[in-house]
């Protein structure tokens, strides 16, 4: 019962935030929020997926694509979070010794991680809550294939394409290499939603 509770409640939250964004884009820049979505949401797709590819294991954060909304908000925060963090660690110096930084790098290094963090700030309030009622939709193949227990693995044997499953925990046989998007279900459903808003505005 308690769950159900928590996750209405998150549901809750998250058409709070999108009545908020529609109200203010109405207000503020006589813009419809859904329309201005619409025709940004490939991009916005495009953009999630080469960010999980080029930005560490963002690809396999399960949680980004969670249908649980809590879980979903929480991932998000966690990665805004991430690079105020290595901001930080890279500004350290070890205290046996002074490191002398180039007056230019530090300068631009604090204004572009500034505008980092303000573009994902941005993005948290404005993007990511319309955007879970889509991942919803088209992020559920990738936590179906997260989930599942068999792998789909692959070679080339001269000019030929050979392919076979094993389990999920097996090790790689030596010159295999996975066929499958499991272990990339961020990337995987960036991919859908951007296919997902193409589509919608070809039939619109």
């Amino acid at each position: 019962m308690n769950r159900i509770f928590f996750s209405a409640l998150g549901l809750l939250i998250m058409l709070a935030l999108l009545a908020g964004n529609y109200w203010i884009f109405q207000t503020a820049f006589s813009v419809d929020y859904l329309e201005w979505y619409l025709k940004n949401g490939a991009l916005f797709g495009i953009a999630t997926t080469a960010c999980s590819l080029v930005w560490g294991n963002m690809r396999e954060h399960a949680g980004l694509i969670s249908a649980n909304p809590w879980n979903y908000l929480g991932s998000y925060l966690q990665l805004i979070g991430l690079p105020i963090y290595t901001f930080g660690t890279h500004l350290k110096s070890d205290d046996q010794k002074t490191v002398q930084r180039p007056l230019f790098d530090s300068l631009m290094t604090v204004i572009l991680f500034t505008s980092i963090c303000a573009v994902l700030l941005l993005w948290l309030i404005v993007v990511v809550p319309l955007q879970y009622f889509v991942y919803l939709i088209v992020g559920a193949p990738g936590r179906l294939m997260r989930n599942s227990q068999r792998q789909a693995i692959a070679m080339f044997r001269h000019s030929r394409l050979e392919v076979k499953e094993i389990g999920r925990e097996e090790p790689l046989p030596q010159g295999w290499w996975h066929a499958s998007l499991a272990d990339k279900p961020v990337a995987i459903t960036g991919l859908f939603s951007s296919l997902f808003f193409l589509v919608v505005k070809s039939l619109l």
